[in-house]
């Protein structure tokens, strides 16, 4: 069989708007693992990546036909689910007889709704979809009954059925790497449209899911609140398989990377040994953060570090569930300098339900007293699958029927102490100010001569385009909150 599958352009991307200023072209790791699975099987497998491509809907619509492929399937996130709507309906509308499967987040939270409300999709498959999509696939091939596939719910004559749950992939080492050869190599490390540098870039994952339940997090429903591991040697298999291929850059976007420092200490000893000419980039729980395990990644080429902060207020930290403290954000930034890291981003939410302007702008203070790059700032929403989500629907606040597709930023609920305008204003005058403070671009300037990777993203961008660019970003930032 032939088989299409799509991640369909976020709204805003398939518009004329640009990319926000922190949107990151990233490859569609979970249609590449599903590529993979399919491996083998005697089934053609095409993917593509409307965002990356920028092609409009018209002309995914019109590789579909071209292509006249027996199943399609499309990841969906709240994002990108208005695109993958209009694309599966004008498919199905062309060939009847053509098999639509919705898959990812929001078909896993959402399966029975997306199929009552859109009947022209055939199948949601639910959670992790490797063996899942595999098993779909040859059921449909063979034309047998779809009530023997775990993980997915579907439509027969009209009536919705959905089977049971399927257990989570345990054995992650048995899963084949994911299959980067069906995309182009078109993916940088991006911010604001500007590349970060021209090295050949991909992201992979060497866990899945995570133990905490912060509450704005859609990861502890969608894994159950399980960590899964690849193991070390299975890791490093993958990153020299990769550096065969010519990639230089490799994202980690696992959901909680450092969670256990045995095991990145181990990856850390591995991947020098092999002595890669590979930068690392991966994001940490402040609270995991120590100066020995941060060392331990400096010193295997981990160049870019992200923390997930969130606020400075611990009441509206213990609203998020989050389980940190801002003492514990200033320590962890604090180790990272120490161990070597010279480019640092903060990941920080405002906006919260009942955060005021003071706790806010407190925030923000907090955020320039901070020792890092890049502040990436966003007005907190409520996603469905989250205990945020759950929680304003239990309360009343929220009708689900009207955001179960899109979630909702809490700061434009009636009950929010804030306003939208009020506070944006405040944050992008900050965010102006935050990158011409002195001390601020001293630092930059001493910690570039002294980081090869630093002197590399600048060397990169030693244009007016590029200058330009970041300049109109820094003074006018756009909607990325």
């Amino acid at each position: 069989m032939k088989i299409y599958l799509i991640n369909p352009a976020p709204s805003k991307l398939s518009s004329d708007q640009k990319e926000t200023l922190f949107y990151a072209s990233a490859p569609p790791l979970g249609l590449m693992y599903l590529a993979a699975a399919l491996r083998g099987t005697g089934h053609k497998v095409s993917i593509l990546d409307q965002a990356a491509l920028n092609y409009k809907n018209s002309e995914v619509i019109q590789w579909v036909i071209n292509g006249d492929p027996d199943v399609v399937g499309f990841s969906i996130v709240c994002a990108s689910f208005e695109n993958a709507k209009l694309i599966s309906k004008a498919l199905k509308t062309s060939n009847p007889n053509l098999k639509i499967v919705f898959g990812n987040y929001l078909a896993t939270f959402y399966a029975k709704d997306i199929l009552k409300k859109y009947n022209w999709v055939d199948i949601c498959v639910r959670g992790e979809g490797e063996t899942t999509f595999k098993e779909v696939i040859d059921a449909i091939e063979l034309n047998k009954d779809l009530h023997s596939v775990n993980g997915i719910t579907f439509q027969i004559n009209g009536t919705i059925k959905e089977n049971e749950n399927r257990k989570l992939i345990k054995g992650l080492d048995l899963l084949p790497f994911p299959n980067r050869e069906l995309c182009p190599d078109i993916y940088k490390n991006r911010i604001g449209g500007i590349n970060v540098t021209k090295r050949k870039f991909t992201t992979m994952v060497s866990s899945r899911g995570c133990p905490f339940s912060c509450t704005f997090c859609g990861c502890t429903a969608f894994s159950q609140g399980n960590w899964r591991t690849r193991s070390p040697d299975n890791i490093v298999q993958e990153i020299c398989e990769l550096a065969d291929q010519g990639y230089q850059e490799i994202l980690f976007v696992d959901d909680n990377f450092t969670l256990n420092q045995k095991r990145i200490i181990e990856l850390c000893a591995k991947i020098r040994k092999e002595k890669l000419d590979i930068a690392f980039i991966c994001d940490s729980r402040v609270n995991n953060s120590s100066l020995n395990l941060l060392r331990t990644m400096k010193k295997a080429n981990f160049e870019i570090l992200m923390l997930g902060i969130e606020s400075s207020s611990q009441r509206i930290l213990n609203y998020y569930n989050k389980k940190i403290t801002p003492q514990m954000s200033s320590v962890a930034v604090k180790n990272a300098r120490k161990a070597g890291f010279a480019t640092l981003v903060g990941s920080f939410m405002i906006g919260g339900l009942d955060e005021t302007y003071e706790e806010a702008i407190n925030t923000l203070k907090f955020i320039s007293k901070l020792d890092i790059d890049f502040p990436h700032i966003i007005f907190t929403r409520a996603l469905p699958g989250t205990q945020i989500f759950k929680d304003l629907i239990k309360n009343n606040m929220i009708n689900e029927e009207q955001y179960w597709e899109t979630g909702v930023d809490l700061i434009d609920l009636p009950e929010a102490k804030m306003k939208r305008e009020v506070i944006f204003k405040i944050i992008k005058e900050q965010f102006h100010i935050n990158f011409f403070r002195p001390k601020y671009l001293i630092k930059a300037f001493l910690r570039t001569l002294k980081n090869g990777y630093r002197r590399e993203m600048i060397l990169s961008h030693l244009n007016y385009h590029d200058v330009d660019t970041f300049f109109k970003l820094i003074n006018n930032p756009p909607d990325l909150f």
